[in-house]
């Protein structure tokens, strides 16, 4: 019994000089492997995760729709990892961005942000921890090469502001929750805005956008829920629906099967869908944007029980557009 309890003192002190050993040689190797990955550990979430309603306001849906998402991706955040490119800005969305840099062991790393983002913490292989009292929802691929960081912004529905991070050969999670913290601070304090300007769309609600009376005549369901903060859907997951959706892109115009029509005076542009159910979609210029860009405002009505027809859901959509319009801020 003595001998044998020797033996296992013996075995037990072989091995934890063993595992120290390891430990040692997988810190030079990570350092030499890639200077980033040492950098951005630090940024991490902290405090406990908060449950409950998100009752912050520095993040409201009325105050995420006016922030322009290049200035979370800046190359001021970006240069702490590495040589930056200037963000560039997604040209069919208020809400999107994506920024790249270059780290000090030569490794390209991407980040994509998008305010307005699906943050669901109780999927499955999800981590969940707290940013600036703010729950922060982390998933990592299976490759390892990209990593999903998600700041939680409300809670019914799930929304919030995610940070997409490709990093191959560098660790794409501890670069997502670097540039989440420093996006969160900046949140709190004095973050970068799309320019107040009369009628701008960027700041008007999707989900009051339309009477409710021209609402009840499509879509008598009733329910609507925000699906980003620049779009909005009544009865989701139901027959008949309406989303209604604003974005900035290159001025609508008659390409690809659309139709122009006229509501009100107003140019707008109709298209069908392509399957055999009912669907239309129609669009319009609001006002100029920048460059050759314009804020375009849309309107899609669908219903997947109904067969195909041109007339009856394009007239559907143009009767709820018809109210957009006339809510509408004027420019």
């Amino acid at each position: 019994m003595l001998f044998n309890a020797r033996r296992r003192r013996i075995a037990s002190v072989l091995a934890l000089v063993a595992a120290l050993g390891a430990v040692s040689a997988c810190g030079q190797n990570l350092g030499k492997a890639n200077f980033a990955r040492t950098t951005v550990a630090a940024e991490g979430g902290s405090g406990g995760v908060p449950d409950g309603d998100i009752n912050d306001p520095a993040v409201t849906p009325a105050v995420l729709r006016t922030i322009d998402p290049c200035g979370l991706v800046s190359k001021e955040v970006m240069g702490g990892l590495g040589t930056p490119e200037d963000p560039t800005a997604n040209l069919s969305s208020f809400g999107t961005c994506r920024a790249k840099a270059v780290d000090a062991g030569g490794k390209a790393l991407t980040v994509r942000v998008e305010i307005g983002a699906s943050i669901y913490s109780s999927a499955n292989g999800v981590t969940v921890s707290a940013v600036d009292g703010l729950p922060q929802i982390e998933r990592k691929d299976k490759d390892g090469k990209s990593c999903d960081v998600g700041i939680m912004t409300l809670r019914k529905p799930e929304r919030g502001i995610s940070f997409s991070v490709t990093y191959d050969g560098g660790d794409a999670c501890a670069t997502g929750r670097a540039v989440a913290a420093k996006a969160v601070k900046s949140l709190h304090a004095s973050p970068a805005k799309y320019p107040a300007v009369a009628g701008t769309l960027t700041a008007v609600d999707p989900c009051t956008a339309a009477d409710t009376a021209a609402l009840n005549e499509v879509v008598p369901h009733g329910a609507s829920t925000l699906t980003t903060f620049h779009s909005c859907d009544w009865t989701p997951g139901s027959n008949p629906r309406i989303s209604i959706n604003f974005r900035r892109g290159l001025p609508p115009e008659e390409r690809d099967g659309t139709k122009k029509i006229d509501i009100d005076g107003v140019s707008a542009y109709q298209k069908i869908g392509s399957g055999s159910d009912a669907e239309c979609k129609i669009e319009w210029q609001h006002k100029p944007w920048a460059d050759d860009e314009v804020e375009i405002a849309s309107v899609i009505y669908k219903n997947y029980d109904e067969k195909k027809d041109e007339a009856a859901s394009c007239g559907k959509a143009a009767k709820v557009a018809k109210s957009v319009i006339s809510k509408l801020p004027k420019p």
